[in-house]
């Protein structure tokens, strides 16, 4: 079925969330557990950043060449959405992260391919671009981690709401997507403050642009540091995009250095054979508030802490499917809504390796942390997921030391 808006947009209405094909849960990762790690990971391009921007090209009427892409499951179907709308991507397979040209002069209004669209959650985000280029717009609904309530509507609506001043949230990643727009001709203003206010311009043209780095896979690595009492630095950060992250880790007794520009040392050496690390409490929030996408990491990270902590969700309602999953690994974990208390390693939380299911991007990568600090070897199945969010994390993470291989390696 399909229902048509005034504003000239269709909306094919079916399940956006796509159960994995039995192959794909076969897909796991092997961890072993007690291992140390040091070194320096290069941290890739925002993967939030990245997809609304390759989306916004289809806003120009030439080529853009955008920098610091990261080769994903999730931006590889971005493309794909834009190919099939007609647009010229080039991007070698197997590239990696680095430059991809978007030409999107001879891009049609589609409808772009379902399929590719439900593969993602960022597939729907071509919605704008082609209503404000072609004047009408056909999109399926998309796909994405089952985490909670994220309703289109809301973009639909601020879609009807053209030409009124817009109040919102602004994400490192928003600003990102305006400062690629400004780049392009749009006429943007107050992008970073709480009230933006957009001038139409004739036309967009193409530009060079380049994605900030990825905070949250920043965060993770900071996590992996502090979970396995190591010492990592890494490169590119923007550390006030950081900030609530640092603040946290800090307190729990985590040794963070901005040791130049663009770049962070996470020790926690000091207290592996001491008393170790604190538990503390924090509550997500839209930035610059604690990331939603960060807590389940967190959450893997205070199992292995002194004490009793508590982490309240008030982002996603349903982002706790990690939970059930790191109490097989023996934490100590009670719910209560979108409450949780994580008891720590002297409550109780003794961490030993398990048979896991990885049901999302960020809920994956916390088994994988908790599993380098259980006993014993822990199996993540499921893990397509980690590999929609993560480039390289596998052989980023065994590059620091960590031993890790996925079942078709075994």
């Amino acid at each position: 079925m399909t229902t048509p808006f005034q504003a000239g947009v269709a909306v094919h209405h079916r399940c956006g969330l796509h159960p994995p094909s039995p192959a794909a849960l076969e897909q796991k990762l092997v961890v072993s557990g007690g291992v140390a790690l040091s070194g320096h990971v290069r941290i890739s391009g925002a993967k939030n950043s990245a997809l609304p921007v390759l989306a916004a090209t289809l806003c120009c009427d030439d080529a853009s060449a955008i920098s610091r892409v990261p080769d994903l499951l999730d931006t590889r179907s971005m493309a794909a959405v834009l190919r099939s709308l007609g647009a010229r991507v080039e991007w070698p397979e197997g590239a990696g992260s680095g430059e991809l040209v978007v030409d999107a002069s001879a891009a049609g209004a589609g409808p772009p391919c379902s399929s590719e669209v439900g593969k993602t959650r960022a597939g729907f985000l071509v919605i704008g671009p082609l209503l404000g280029r072609f004047g009408e717009a056909e999109v399926g609904l998309p796909g994405g981690c089952n985490i909670g309530a994220r309703p289109v509507d809301l973009y639909l609506r601020g879609l009807r709401a053209l030409g009124a001043v817009v109040e919102m949230k602004w994400e490192p990643e928003v600003s990102d997507l305006a400062d690629f727009l400004t780049a392009c001709g749009a006429r943007v203003h107050g992008a970073g403050t709480s009230i933006v206010t957009i001038k139409g311009v004739n036309k967009l043209h193409g530009t060079e642009f380049t994605i900030i780095p990825d905070r949250i896979e920043a965060g993770t690595f900071m996590v992996a540091a502090s979970i396995t009492c190591s010492k990592l630095s890494m490169s590119p950060v923007i550390p006030r995009h950081l900030t609530s992250v640092i603040d946290r880790l800090s307190a729990s007794g985590c040794t963070i250095t901005q040791t130049g520009r663009g770049s962070l040392e996470v020790s926690a050496l000091k207290l592996r054979h001491s008393a170790g690390l604190w538990g503390f409490d924090f509550k997500t929030f839209p930035y610059p508030g604690f990331p939603t996408d960060l807590q389940p990491q967190f959450m893997a990270f205070l199992c292995t802490c002194n004490g009793s902590s508590l982490v309240e969700e008030s982002v996603f309602e349903s982002r706790m499917t990690h939970v059930k999953e790191l109490k097989k690994l023996g934490a100590r974990i009670q719910v209560c809504g979108r409450h949780v208390l994580v008891n720590g390693k002297d409550r109780g939380s003794l961490l030993f390796g398990a048979p896991v299911m990885a049901n999302d991007i960020r809920g994956g990568a916390a088994l994988v942390l908790a599993g380098m600090a259980a006993e014993g070897t822990t199996e993540v199945l499921g893990a397509q997921h980690i590999e929609r969010g993560y480039e390289n994390f596998v052989a980023k993470l065994n590059s620091l030391g960590a031993s890790i291989r996925r079942n078709q390696d075994a």
